[in-house]
């Protein structure tokens, strides 16, 4: 997957950056009916924390209204994030934990290949919509890009899983067809940063619990893959009947917002 200069970012593409992770541009997809999902106004990433000074300017152009850090009250104050000075943006965050703090443990305690690790993963997808703290910040999110269509940034630590799953809300709600939600969100595989990825994560595992994990169980850490945001959407449909209500009972977004979604970031 190439690389592009922000803002001349189309569909799949990533912007160039040098410390910050997985940022793209989820716009530019046609939607099932009429319209275009808009390009460079809707992002999303990996946290800010490493951001060097190059970075900075380019977050300074990219001049974002809307700022969701997903990422929960811990990590937030281990890793703060770094933000060109005089940024006006509307920040969202969690007013709590955001992230199930202890799989890292259960991990390094229980598994043994790729495909235990794989299974753990998407059962955790299954209860990452109903996280309370996850609702709040998600539904703060919709709320703030209903009332701003400038240029907004969504991120977590890695931008793949609680990112991965918003966006694709968001996609849906916007029209999207299903293949390329689920396209877009497999692009996180296509990271070129992602070998920078898998040595991080290593370390920290080996750092906080004295072992490592298989090979082959750390890529299924750091990658996406269909099973996971399939568990998650399939357990919004079971419990909810469809993303639309889900996104209506429990991020406060009822279709009158999802109109002026679409007003925003549709043209």
């Amino acid at each position: 997957m190439t690389t592009t200069q922000l803002g001349k970012a189309p569909t799949g593409q990533f912007v160039t950056t040098e410390n910050i992770r997985n940022l793209r541009d989820f716009g530019g997809y046609s939607l099932a009916g009429n319209g275009t999902i808009v390009s460079g106004r809707l992002f999303r990433s990996g946290d800010t924390a490493d951001a060097s000074e190059a970075d900075l300017v380019m977050l300074q152009q990219m001049a974002p209204r809307v700022l969701a850090d997903l990422r929960g009250t811990s990590e937030r104050d281990k890793a703060p994030c770094r933000w060109p000075k005089g940024l006006d943006a509307r920040l969202v965050e969690p007013h709590g934990e955001s992230a199930r703090m202890a799989f890292h443990e259960e991990a390094a305690a229980e598994v043994t290949d790729a495909a235990t690790m794989r299974e753990q993963f998407a059962r955790r997808y299954e209860d990452l919509p109903f996280r309370p703290h996850l609702q709040q910040v998600y539904g703060d999110y919709l709320d703030a890009l209903a009332q701003s269509s400038g240029a907004s940034l969504v991120f977590c630590t890695a931008g793949k899983d609680r990112t991965g799953f918003i966006v694709a809300v968001l996609q849906t709600l916007l029209g999207a067809h299903h293949d390329d939600v689920m396209d877009e969100y497999l692009l996180t595989n296509s990271a070129p940063d992602r070998d920078a990825q898998v040595e991080r994560l290593r370390h920290q595992i080996e750092h906080r619990f004295g072992k490592g994990l298989p090979e082959d169980a750390i890529q299924v850490v750091t990658r996406v893959d269909p099973i996971f945001l399939s568990r998650a959407l399939g357990a919004v449909c079971k419990r909810h009947g469809s993303v639309e209500a889900y996104a209506a009972d429990v991020l406060r977004c009822p279709p009158a917002k999802v109109e002026a979604l679409r007003r925003n970031f549709v043209k």
